[in-house]
């Protein structure tokens, strides 16, 4: 009777290829290690603790299921810090990718001094967010502020609350923001720049087409991909926002500069609810991951046409 064999041939090849892989794999073992110890494990801890009427110091958490959430989404304290962030965010992005990119245009080829230009503007970059504050509130402070002395003291005009008018808090964080941050996105916007061949530029010239026409139809086009890694870095880094307000303003006037941030801070370490912040903090995590899908889809489809 004849019995039917499995090739060995074919387990062979497998574990060759499997002992070829081998260093690779060993080789991204320690990262994959410290990303499900330090990001992976809290991902899904935090989303635990989000079910749970969680306090410091008890041997028995009460589950609670969903209460944690329904409270969140029927607080009106979320929806105001929400609609702050987000408004801060919107600001930042738009001003950091806009000016980042015209002064990456400017500095694109080398001229005398390009490369002082390029230190001077990312150098706020290295600053703490600490000395940012300090900085802040020496700009935009309503008595001794450089902004109100120059105002007030030299142009004869008012002293105006940029810190204290729940209009002009947001903006004053957000122009602050840009100026510390503005440097990496512009320095991105060089190295995509630098690899859009200037064939194209030289071709659109004798075409008869003018600075502004090739960086609307070659320039922006091409950008494309790297704009998308602008746009989706700074949204996800400034949906994120805590030391600016928090140090500057302390997230006022009233709760005019408080972010969602620092409303999850006050709740897990003042308040002590840390299943009431888990569930801001996964429902933060939701809103940028939906925006950060869309913005791919939108930004992926542009690039493609």
């Amino acid at each position: 009777m004849a019995t039917s064999t499995v090739p060995a041939a074919p387990r062979v090849q497998s574990w060759k290829d499997l002992r070829k892989q081998l260093p690779n794999y060993l080789f991204i073992l320690p990262h994959f290690f410290f990303f499900a110890v330090f990001l992976l494990y809290p991902i899904f801890r935090g989303l635990q603790i989000s079910f749970y009427d969680w306090k410091i110091m008890l041997k028995e958490q009460p589950f609670v299921g969903l209460v944690n959430y329904e409270t969140l989404l029927n607080n009106k304290t979320f929806w105001q810090v929400l609609g702050n962030t987000v408004w801060f965010t919107v600001m930042t992005v738009i001003t950091n990718v806009v000016l980042a990119l015209l002064v990456a245009s400017g500095l694109k080829h080398r001229f005398l001094g390009s490369d002082l230009l390029r230190v001077i503007f990312y150098a706020p970059g290295i600053l703490s967010v600490s000395v940012l504050g300090i900085i802040g509130i020496r700009i935009w402070e309503s008595q001794l502020g450089i902004i109100n002395y120059y105002l007030a003291n030299i142009l004869g005009g008012p002293r105006i609350a940029w810190l204290g008018d729940v209009r002009l808090v947001l903006p004053a964080l957000s122009m602050t923001t840009v100026w510390w941050t503005f440097g990496f996105p512009m320095l991105i916007f060089i190295a995509g720049l630098h690899g859009i061949p200037e064939a194209l530029y030289e071709a659109a010239k004798i075409d008869g087409a003018g600075p502004i026409q090739s960086f609307f139809r070659i320039t922006i086009p091409l950008l494309m991909p790297t704009m998308l890694f602008v746009v989706v870095t700074q949204f996800i880094a400034h949906m994120q926002v805590f030391a600016q307000p928090y140090i500057i303003t302390a997230g006022g006037p009233g709760n005019a500069s408080r972010t969602v941030v620092q409303l999850l801070y006050e709740t897990a370490w003042k308040y002590f609810r840390f299943g009431y912040a888990s569930a801001i903090s996964v429902v933060l995590a939701l809103v940028m991951i939906v925006v950060t899908i869309i913005l791919f889809s939108l930004m992926r489809r542009r690039a493609e046409y």
